[in-house]
């Protein structure tokens, strides 16, 4: 019995023995697959780092448009509100134009319209 538990001793070192053999070159393998990970990621932050520089000039430049569009759309509004106070100065001043001179204008002509008519008459009955 004791030769049988010896025997089972062994196969189960040897066993463990295998176990770690196979444990060592599963660990290598997945250093190398590691490696090779890291190889890329570098490659990779190497490619990507003159990207984020230029989106970040980009997104400077981009910032920059905004605040100028904002500039310009505040300048657009005083300019329409301008034309509005202008447009309402110019309707205010016709008003008042055609309110001092449209009857004095229309007097005149009513008066003249009446001494040509008289006149015409006046003729009229000289002629004939």
């Amino acid at each position: 019995m004791e030769l049988l538990l010896k025997v089972a001793q062994v196969v189960v070192l040897f066993c463990l023995a295998g176990l770690a053999v196979y444990a060592v070159v599963v660990l290598a393998k997945v250093k190398n697959i590691l490696g090779h990970v890291e190889t890329e990621v570098k490659g990779v932050s190497v490619r990507v780092t003159p990207v984020l520089e230029n989106l970040e000039v980009i997104t400077s430049k981009l910032r920059s448009i905004a605040d100028n569009v904002d500039e310009e759309i505040t300048i657009v509004k005083r300019s329409v509100q301008s034309l509005q106070d202008i447009t309402g100065t110019v309707v205010d001043f016709e008003r008042r134009i055609l309110d001092k001179i449209e009857t004095p204008v229309l007097d005149i002509a009513g008066t003249l319209g009446a001494v040509i008519s008289v006149a015409a008459s006046i003729l009229k009955r000289l002629r004939g």
